[in-house]
């Protein structure tokens, strides 16, 4: 078994006014927060897909970049949605990873023992797919075999993105409920980050 981390790192924004990714959280960004966490965790490779502002925070996880775990990735089409970004990385994805594990970085309170948690699960289940819920609510990151790697390849830049994948599969997703909330939580405006960070100090 081998599993690769995907972290979704090429957004714009927009809502937040600023780049979230940069956004200082705890003695770092947001950014750092979440790769420190992701290389701490069992996953055998991290690959971080980043698009808008690239050379900005390139620059500021470059030091990250001796850990032989990470790879960046730079995606050109960002513009066009999530999807752009899973799918540039998966062309670059090891091709000994068995499995992938979608992960959002606007989600910097994730704690390192939740993704192995959610890995171990997903390695003594048959299910194709593995997503953590609290108390009925799905969230992130959502772990995929790599036998579906050709089919989110072959998805269309319709606005859908995983969601199709999901839908298609909806029989064959093992729920695993966590006791902590912090899968929900992102970071979409200013308000939101606040929260977050109100949050962490608790």
């Amino acid at each position: 078994m081998r599993i690769t981390g995907i972290l979704l790192a090429a957004g714009m924004s927009t809502r937040m006014g600023r780049p979230k990714q940069l956004l200082p959280f705890k003695n770092e960004t947001v950014i750092e927060t979440v790769i420190s966490t992701l290389l701490a965790s069992s996953l055998d490779e991290v690959l971080v897909v980043l698009g808008h502002k690239h050379e900005l925070i390139y620059q500021k996880i470059e030091a990250a970049l001796g850990n032989k775990k990470l790879r960046i990735i730079n995606n050109p089409d960002y513009r066009l949605g999530m999807l752009t970004s899973v799918q540039a990385a998966l062309k670059q994805i090891s091709s000994s990873s068995t499995e992938f594990a979608l992960t959002l970085v606007d989600q910097p309170l994730i704690a390192t023992n939740t993704i192995d948690l959610l890995i171990d699960t997903h390695q003594s289940t048959p299910q194709p797919i593995t997503i953590p819920s609290y108390h009925g609510q799905r969230g992130h990151p959502a772990i995929f075999d790599s036998m579906l790697i050709d089919e989110v390849l072959a998805l269309k830049w319709d606005g859908r993105g995983m969601k199709e994948i999901l839908e298609k599969y909806f029989d064959q997703i093992h729920y695993l409920p966590v006791d902590t909330d912090s899968i929900l939580k992102d970071m979409d405006t200013p308000q939101d980050y606040q929260r977050l960070i109100q949050n962490d100090l608790k």
